[in-house]
């Protein structure tokens, strides 16, 4: 499952190379093609559905899973960029992402506060989905509703049920780009801090890794991280929360390794720290090729932020083009 999921995120990442996909995002036209596999997704997680109401024990969870997936991932992840895959992939995470929190059940109760979509604080409030594998299902359960709306659009059938569903999924795919500015804004208060390089040569001659201290830069990264993950989980998947998500990672990944040189620097000043094994020499690693890959986890980090940007950009152009 880990390799799948690997091999899936490559499938979302080399999706951002091409924004055209998202001109039709708001239209809801699919082709015949996608109505079928889209019907074919949605009756697989209705599967999953049935079982959840009658509240499943682990294995019994964990079985239908298994006989489910991968071909779940591969189906979602095979349709064209819109509202449909997004849903759809959306709702193929949640009921993963609930077996592995299976047990989260048996700890304390959900925190509400920190939801920052009124729709997800409001499935949060119920009692029903006081665990947290219920409150998933929950999600899981409305994202497939709205792809079911959209699938049904596209059969012609335009009732009140339907259209309401249309519009409430509207006005949520809006919020994600409220969201996801937020996000951005965040990342980009990290971009005045850190130097990245286009180049070994530009780093070789410059070598700074940022333009605040290392102890300045941990904090103001870890602050902005703790932001991001809130918006993160609140993000639909689909390539604007990718893109956001690994510049995240690229961030993390940065300050992870900066963390081990600056050690290895303090032994050097630090008689205290004499016991302390030099995790670089550990890992076979010399102080000049770790701080290069910081800075090119920086230079990933800004090109992902400037990725959520043109995302941003183009799903705006895409709703005022309606």
């Amino acid at each position: 499952m880990t390799h799948l999921r690997i091999f899936l995120s490559l499938l979302f990442v080399c999706s951002l190379a091409s924004l055209d996909a998202y001109g039709g995002t708001a239209q809801h036209a699919l082709r015949e093609r996608e109505i079928k596999k889209g019907a074919n997704i949605i009756a697989k997680l209705r599967r999953i559905e049935q079982l959840t109401e009658v509240a499943p024990d682990f294995e019994s969870y964990k079985e239908l899973i298994a006989k489910l997936y991968p071909d779940l991932f591969i189906e979602a992840a095979d349709l064209r960029e819109g509202d449909l895959k997004t849903d759809l992939t959306t709702a193929v995470f949640l009921y993963d992402e609930a077996l592995q929190k299976f047990h989260d059940s048996d700890r304390a109760e959900l925190n509400c506060k920190d939801e920052m979509r009124a729709v997800y604080a409001k499935l949060c409030a119920s009692p029903q989905n006081n665990t947290t594998p219920k409150m998933l299902w929950a999600r899981a359960r409305l994202h497939t509703r709205w792809a079911v709306a959209v699938v049904d659009y596209n059969l012609g059938i335009r009732d009140a049920a339907t259209t309401q569903t249309i519009d409430e999924m509207e006005r949520e795919r809006a919020r994600d780009l409220a969201l996801a500015e937020k996000a951005v804004e965040t990342l980009k208060a990290l971009e005045q801090e850190v130097c990245a390089y286009s180049s070994l040569r530009e780093f070789e001659e410059k070598k700074a890794l940022a333009t605040v201290p290392f102890e300045r830069l941990s904090k103001d990264v870890e602050d902005a991280l703790l932001k991001v993950d809130l918006i993160l989980n609140d993000l639909p998947r689909s390539p604007l929360f990718y893109s956001l998500y690994h510049a995240r990672n690229s961030y993390c990944d940065g300050l992870f390794w900066w963390q081990k040189s600056y050690r290895q620097k303090e032994m050097v000043v630090n008689v205290n720290h004499f016991n302390r094994p030099d995790e670089l020499k550990t890992l076979n690693l010399d102080a000049s090729t770790v701080n290069y890959t910081i800075a090119i986890n920086w230079r990933n980090a800004i090109n992902h932020t400037r990725q959520a940007v043109s995302i941003i950009e183009a799903l705006k152009s895409a709703r005022n083009e309606i």
